[in-house]
């Protein structure tokens, strides 16, 4: 999640508030990051194999050079273009304490029309993840999702994982879980499960002691050859070829 992306860098291009007409869109790859806060309306977006609903309060991140599909109500924004961000995963993000950071966008808004201070809008940038990620912090203390992640985070190596499991441990349905997780993560159940394995994956195989056999069953892949598709998929590389090439 970019609100907790420790190694984030980015450079500030604009700060502007953005009237959207209403409507359906596909807007072609452009070679800046946004991050917007929706002061009013909604959108649709359709972005790689993620499909999301924007709506006032949100805070949403499209990444660089990636085309999309939207699908707008008339609505209102405050954007922050980005050059040369290190943040590649689009996400729309629900929040509890939507007055405090809306009000630091317009904030943010407010500086960069008086000053043009790219260090004053950074700081705010930074102000703001700050607040998001304590907000998401909050909202899983003590609830039924905050167990059924905690419950993933711990078994998440364990082949006969499933989401039902996974439900019955935080006694909410299946469909409670998927919004929570997309709300929260901006991705489904599944794929916050196959992003840990896959993590786990690249830790075991940097270690050179398992065959790629061995690390995909250590992760909880009951397939080889399920889990170096899913692995070439996500990396652009096979898991053999990243072990031959520990030793060259």
């Amino acid at each position: 999640m970019i609100y907790n992306f420790d190694d984030l860098f980015f450079k500030i291009l604009m700060v502007d508030r953005f009237i959207h007409k209403e409507g359906f869109f596909d807007v072609k790859a452009r070679p800046f990051s946004v991050l917007s806060f929706r002061v009013r309306g909604s959108g649709a977006f359709e972005i790689g194999n993620k499909r999301f609903l924007t709506q006032k309060g949100d805070v949403l991140f499209l990444p660089a050079n990636m085309p999309y599909k939207v699908d707008y109500s008339s609505s209102e924004s405050i954007v922050v273009h980005f050059a040369q961000c290190n943040y590649f995963e689009a996400e729309n993000i629900c929040l509890e304490n939507i007055a405090a950071i809306g009000l630091l966008f317009h904030d943010l808004l407010e500086s960069w029309n008086a000053q043009r201070s790219v260090n004053q809008a950074k700081s705010i940038i930074y102000e703001i993840l700050e607040k998001i990620e304590k907000d998401k912090r909050s909202a899983l203390e003590d609830s039924a999702f905050a167990r059924c992640v905690r419950y993933i985070d711990t078994h998440f190596c364990e082949p006969e994982l499933d989401i039902n499991t996974v439900c019955n441990v935080g006694f909410i349905s299946a469909s409670s879980l998927q919004r929570s997780f997309l709300a929260h993560f901006g991705v489904s159940p599944k794929q916050y499960l196959l992003r840990l394995r896959m993590k786990r994956a690249l830790e075991l195989l940097a270690e050179n002691v398992l065959s790629v056999k061995e690390v995909a069953f250590a992760c909880g892949f009951h397939d080889e050859k399920y889990f170096s598709r899913a692995f070439k998929s996500k990396y652009g590389y096979p898991p053999s070829q990243m072990q031959n090439s520990m030793f060259l």
